[in-house]
């Protein structure tokens, strides 16, 4: 019974140790000083140090989050580039014991970024800071890793405009990382407008750096975040169509991209019936970004248009958007069979009305059968019967005395 009862237990523990809910984790620090605990009277009392032992409670199970802090104090953005970026001029080489590179050797779940004012005071611009923490944070998300950004943070031997400049790098990382961004400005400015390191919050040794009160506030940033958490859904925030030269052009923005997203523009002549006529699968995750897409025949009078956003964990349509096409007179918007293969229906858009002839040719070009029918506006469907023919690839046509020519092919 005993010996029952243990090989239970074990398998039991393989099983959720096996089981991803169950799976160690592991998060990965990097940074400058503040992320390294200067300021603090022990690492412990960090905000980094504050982290790990809050999900480190039990160390008898083997499977607390696991902590890698490769901060080092002095560093700017440049230096924890990716390995075999090339900076520019002037700027210094990243190091490859402390760069990004390096952060997902240890196959993270989560790295956190805190970089927070040193390239402001190496002279460097807020859009060359803001484009290295971009790349920064492609190269992890692109991993299958979460990551967060930490915002600047004021410090008190800095002008007035290196101040100046913090709080806009500040606002800066917000708006650009609005899900994974953290903010360890606001509990730590002066009120006065100033910009400056709160005295009661600053180590008094140091005019840069926080202190055991400072770095408890900025581990409650932390954890209100919650790291570990699922990822939102992607936002699709703007999704405009305009017409030109019987093309229609698309453009779309979303936030919170996750990997191996997809998006489909469909078109319809009724608002009811869809299809695909755009694709693109984007692979890397982005936090922001804007899409263009085309529609190369477009359909004439009007069509309506959606997107369908593919994720890996869901999908989900945009609003509908109409366009008017007065370009073209008509053309097959839609062609399919039902009743077994008996019928042919074709769903006709035009913006004129008048008889067409309704062709069906096989793939040698022999005219099957023909049909005047009379197109209606702005939207007409067309059923043909087809039950005698043979299995196989057909061509719909239709054409008027002006020679108005559209073909689409079905299969039987």
């Amino acid at each position: 019974m005993k010996v029952k009862l243990l090989l239970l237990v074990v398998c039991v523990a393989i099983i959720c140790l096996a089981h991803p809910a169950f799976a160690q984790k592991k998060v990965v620090i990097m940074g400058s000083s503040t992320a390294a605990g200067y300021g603090a009277t022990s690492y412990p009392l960090s905000w980094a140090g504050r982290l790990q032992s809050s999900f480190n409670m039990n160390t008898t199970d083997g499977i607390d989050t696991t902590f890698f802090n490769i901060a080092v104090g002095g560093y700017n953005t440049y230096q924890e580039m990716p390995t075999g970026y090339v900076p520019p001029a002037g700027r210094p080489a990243c190091d490859q014991l402390a760069n990004i590179t390096k952060a997902l050797s240890y196959g993270p779940d989560v790295v956190i970024i805190n970089l927070p004012s040193n390239d402001v005071g190496a002279g460097y611009t807020i859009t060359e800071t803001m484009y290295n923490l971009r790349l920064m944070y492609s190269s992890i998300s692109s991993s299958g890793a979460k990551c967060y950004i930490t915002t600047s943070q004021p410090r008190n031997d800095y002008s007035d405009v290196q101040r100046q400049a913090l709080l806009e790098m500040k606002d800066s990382i917000l708006t650009q990382f609005p899900v994974f961004s953290i903010n360890f400005w606001d509990d730590l400015v002066t009120t006065d407008g100033k910009n400056m390191l709160r005295d009661d919050r600053r180590d008094p040794t140091s005019p840069v750096h926080p202190n055991d009160i400072g770095h408890e506030f900025l581990f409650s940033r932390v954890q209100d975040k919650n790291i570990f958490s699922s990822v939102l859904p992607v936002q699709l925030t703007r999704f405009n169509a305009r017409l030109k030269n019987d093309c229609t052009s698309f453009s779309w923005h979303i936030e919170q991209q996750e990997p191996n997203t997809t998006f489909d523009i469909e078109r319809s002549a009724n608002d009811i019936d869809f299809e695909k006529v755009f694709s693109t699968t984007v692979a890397e995750a982005k936090q922001s970004a804007d899409y263009v897409g085309t529609d190369k025949s477009a359909l004439p009078g009007k069509s309506f248009y959606r997107i369908k956003v593919i994720e890996p964990s869901h999908k989900f349509y945009s609003t509908t958007i109409g366009i008017i096409n007065n370009n073209c007179s008509f053309m097959i918007s839609g062609l399919y069979t039902n009743n077994n293969g008996a019928t042919v229906i074709a769903d006709i858009s035009n913006n004129k009305k008048g008889y067409a002839l309704v062709s069906i040719i096989n793939t040698a070009g022999v005219v099957l059968q023909q049909s005047k029918q009379y197109i209606a506006l702005p939207f007409t469907r067309i059923m043909l019967p087809i039950a005698n023919y043979a299995a196989g690839e057909y061509y719909l046509r239709l054409s008027t005395d002006n020679d108005n020519c559209s073909i689409k092919a079905f299969i039987k």
